[in-house]
């Protein structure tokens, strides 16, 4: 067997358990993990556990997914020499990326930014 197609085989399958364990594990912060009561725990862990697993996780799918392309980079290529909306897609692509890197954010509590002090005044 040729060393690429077992690395496509080994990296596709390692990218699906990837992508299963991410949806099952943002799943369950999202559905099983109260937020109010930190007291929840599966597996004897609690939701901070759980969320550095899923960080984790989502780090090898990364490094999975750029394997991938790298793989498939010359039909990637050949693919986007015939495309005339090739160039636009890239761009767009990274200008997504650098828009998510760069936006600004700003810290909200669980009254959606207000503080207790602001929330007792409009009493």
């Amino acid at each position: 067997m040729n060393k690429k197609i077992l690395f496509l085989s080994v990296g596709n399958t390692a990218l699906y358990f990837a992508t299963c364990a991410l949806i099952g594990t943002g799943l369950l912060l999202e559905l099983r993990m109260d937020e109010e009561d930190g007291n929840v725990r599966l597996l004897g862990m609690g939701q901070d556990d759980w969320g550095e697993i899923h960080l984790i996780i989502a780090l090898g799918f990364v490094a999975l997914a750029v394997l991938h392309l790298a793989l498939h980079w010359a039909w990637i290529r050949s693919m986007l020499a015939r495309a005339k909306w090739a160039s636009s897609l890239l761009l767009s692509g990274l200008f997504l990326i650098a828009g998510l890197l760069l936006w600004p954010t700003n810290q909200s509590g669980p009254n959606g930014g207000q503080s207790e002090q602001q929330e007792s005044h409009d009493d």
